[in-house]
């Protein structure tokens, strides 16, 4: 193999630098959309999570039931009709449940945690849980519109609730039932010792729901269950207009980026101009217009180079006037060279003799003479140095 040969071939080099561009504009277009775009299967407890303590199982049923049930993945995106259901975490967005909470969304159901979970290793979309009772970690949240305590309380498993909103549905009491209570509260389901399990916010339409396993995807091992909970949501909706499932507060989507307007109209046109520009030119380097042009030396070689150089260096001087009397003298000495001096003449009778050697047509040489020395600028110079030139050509007789 030649040693100066490259290992790769030009096809290779081109689909390795096609492959880079295509990878690096997935990148941006990923990050850009990336909260947008994630499947949320993490096992939290939210809108999208599969996992037991999940809610994407009762959004599915309404969906079934043909009820309008969106996500809201874009702060802006939300209307104010319809029940929004916000499920609350401990590391839900403070700003965007204060937003939910001051900006009259409309009928907002706040769903507390309760279970403290780790993942399945192996298994992003199953939890195991080590603890229940979490819902005291959220309560500062809410602390701008009621005050808010959490407790587990020592209902059975399976109890039917009282007061309920739905008095011909069973409401049957969880696993380690969660409870809340607070001044602000105004009961709409309890349990027999008058422990709140979902609550309004007084002069709100805000709701609490202190225990998420009457909403979360455990109610779809029974039916019973299940039918409660949409009879539920449906209870709260009263305007019958669209589900909100909130997933802004849990991480997922938010306000826009300059990373996404760049995506989007109308900064897309200057964005696909922008790649545009950059692909021809690369084009433009990879086919060049011509031979490529090899560097010129710092000093070049020959007479030509010498007297470029010796004119730069006049140049930057600015004694460029002063050559105009030297090329005087350059041209007499050529023309004596060129014809002999008979007479050894000198000074001003050498200039008259050889005023007499050129043609009647062209001026005389010391008239020539007189207006090189004459000249300050470089147009004049250049004149007088050309006629003087013309003048000892036609004097020689030089081709």
């Amino acid at each position: 193999m030649n040693e100066n040969s490259s290992p790769f071939s030009a096809r290779t080099v081109i689909l390795l630098v096609i492959a880079s561009i295509v990878g690096f504009g997935a990148f941006l277009v990923l990050s850009a959309y990336a909260p947008d775009i994630r499947s949320g299967r993490d096992g939290r407890a939210h809108g999208l999570s599969t996992s037991a303590v999940g809610f994407r199982g009762v959004y599915t049923l309404l969906e079934e039931t043909g009820a309008d049930v969106r996500y809201v993945r874009n702060e802006d995106l939300l209307e104010n009709s319809g029940l929004t259901v916000l499920t609350l975490e401990p590391r839900s967005n403070a700003e965007r449940v204060e937003a939910l909470l001051y900006d009259g969304w409309g009928p907002l159901l706040i769903v507390l945690p309760k279970w403290g979970t780790m993942p399945v290793t192996g298994e992003r979309d199953r939890v195991q849980w080590f603890q229940s009772g979490t819902g005291a970690g959220v309560t500062s949240l809410l602390s701008g519109v009621a005050e808010i305590s959490v407790s587990t309380s020592g209902t059975p498993a399976g109890s039917r609730l009282q007061g309920g909103i739905l008095q011909d549905i069973e409401f049957l009491t969880p696993e380690d039932l969660q409870t809340i209570s607070g001044p602000e509260l105004m009961p709409l389901m309890e349990t027999a010792k008058n422990e709140f399990v979902l609550a309004q916010v007084t002069d709100t339409e805000i709701y609490i729901l202190s225990d998420p396993d009457f909403l979360n995807n455990q109610v779809l091992a029974s039916p019973e269950r299940a039918r409660a909970a949409l009879l539920l949501l449906t209870e709260l909706n009263d305007t019958g207009g669209p589900y909100w499932f909130e997933l802004v507060a849990n991480g997922f989507g938010g306000s826009r980026n300059l990373l996404t307007l760049a995506f989007e109209p109308p900064f897309l046109a200057l964005t696909l101009c922008l790649l545009a520009a950059a692909l021809l030119a690369g084009v433009q380097a990879i086919y060049r217009f011509g031979p490529a042009l090899r560097p010129g030396r710092a000093i070049a070689f020959g007479k030509r180079a010498l007297v470029d150089n010796s004119a730069e260096l006049l140049r930057l001087a600015r004694r460029e006037h002063l050559s105009s009397e030297r090329y005087v003298a350059m041209t007499r000495e050529a023309a004596v060279a060129a014809i002999g001096n008979p007479r050894k003449l000198s000074g001003e009778a050498l200039d008259h003799w050889l005023d007499g050697l050129g043609p009647s047509t062209m001026p005389r040489f010391t008239t020539l003479a007189l207006a090189a020395e004459r000249a300050h600028n470089r147009q004049d110079i250049r004149n007088a140095a050309r006629a003087l030139y013309d003048w000892r050509k036609a004097v020689t007789h030089e081709g």
